[in-house]
């Protein structure tokens, strides 16, 4: 029995500081972009990422990237 994964979707996650709470801790707040193509590079997705980071003129904190897949048996 073959079982086939196809990719669905991809969606990139920007975790990025966002200052200091009143206790001193950094807050770190999260952007979602989903509809990223399937076939996207890391390394596109990292360039794009850098480029967001510069027009927040926030600091990124973490780059996510979640891939969806659907398995059925063929």
């Amino acid at each position: 029995m073959a079982i086939n994964s196809t990719m669905l979707q991809t969606t990139v996650v920007l975790s990025y500081k966002d200052g200091l709470d009143a206790q001193g801790k950094e807050i770190i707040k999260k952007q979602s972009f989903s509809n990223i193509k399937i076939n996207a590079s890391a390394q596109d997705i990292y360039d794009v990422a850098r480029e967001i980071e510069k027009l927040l003129g926030k600091t990124l904190d973490e780059l996510v990237r979640q891939d969806e897949s659907g398995i059925t048996n063929a």
